[in-house]
């Protein structure tokens, strides 16, 4: 009778430990906070994903997104570094001035995918843990380039006056050039240019449709420059709580959409270059020059921050 009672104890106490043990946990769900709207062309490609995660993880992990309308686009960053979200989807130049070695990503001229081969992924996330409390689970947009649009010319390769809509990745570019940066968020730009705020705007080949811009835009100068990585990071605290199924499934996912990628970024440019046909944007071509100089610009200032990283990483990210 002793015995029947010290087995009933038991299994009490082992099935109550079992249920306390986020190894065989239910579900875990992430909050996600994403830059951009879900209308946003940029911003699609992970809502995308997130719906291929929430499929494919089923039972481990699911993933439900909010906008800027919920947490602005340059507060996401934080609200991950603190546990406010468990993920967020959003450009590394957006917390430059607390993790500017994030930026490299920006001027990569090497795919994510190769990155995670050749140890750049590696030497990020560590900075990641240690800058951001987050973990560097992958990015975005790889190779899709940065461009200046107008709606009213420059002069000889030159945009002296003008205010154009800008974030840190443009900044010093700008300022070479002769313009001054203006800082807005993206649903503000269509007002801007509409009553004479801003001349124009730095932005991705893709998306300037997707808030009305080409209505007010006139001119796209280029080649095109930049990288417009968009990072998905994971708070290091909720990424240590999952389990290593869990983590499994999320990373998985992330090689998957890396490898991936290079065909759904060419069906997306097609698509945008018809856009820009459409709305009669004129093209300018400023010469190989025009990238170079951002770049080496970028570099430089990212050089200055951290001198010894840079230097290590930087044959990593270039060809």
């Amino acid at each position: 009778m002793k015995l029947l009672k010290i087995s009933a104890v038991g299994a009490v106490l082992g099935a109550a430990a079992i249920a306390g043990q986020p190894a065989t946990a239910a579900e875990v769900k992430l909050k996600a906070a994403a830059f951009l709207p879900a209308r946003a062309t940029v911003a699609k490609p992970f809502h995308v994903w997130v719906g291929e995660v929430n499929k494919a993880c089923a039972g481990k992990v699911s993933i439900s997104v909010v906008g800027p309308a919920a947490i602005k686009s340059l507060e996401q960053w934080n609200a991950l570094k603190t546990g406010v979200v468990d993920m967020h989807f959003g450009p590394a130049n957006y917390y430059k001035g607390t993790m500017p070695e994030g930026a490299v990503t920006d001027v990569a001229r090497v795919s994510v995918a190769d990155q995670r081969k050749n140890g750049a992924w590696a030497m990020l996330n560590k900075l990641y843990n240690k800058k951001m409390n987050a973990w560097y689970l992958t990015y975005m947009i790889d190779n899709v380039r940065f461009y200046i649009w107008t709606k009213t010319a420059g002069k000889n390769g030159r945009f002296d006056g003008l205010r154009l809509r800008s974030t840190p990745i443009y900044d010093e570019f700008l300022k070479n050039l002769g313009a001054v940066p203006v800082r807005m968020g993206p649903p503000a730009v269509y007002t801007g240019l509409e009553r004479g705020t801003v001349d124009g705007y730095g932005w991705p080949n893709w998306g300037i449709a997707d808030f009305g811009w080409q209505k007010y835009t006139k001119y796209q100068y280029g080649p095109g420059f930049f990288n417009a990585a968009v990072s998905i990071l994971v708070n290091l605290d909720k990424w240590k709580s999952l389990t290593d199924d869990q983590r499994k499934c999320l990373t998985d996912m992330a090689v998957k959409n890396e490898s991936q990628w290079p065909k759904k970024r060419a069906a997306e440019e097609a698509k945008q270059r018809a856009v820009l046909k459409k709305a009669g944007i004129k093209y300018v071509d400023l010469g190989p020059d025009f990238a170079k100089k951002a770049e080496d610009l970028y570099w430089a200032d990212l050089t200055k921050r951290n001198p010894d990283f840079i230097n290590k990483i930087r044959p990593l990210l270039t060809k």
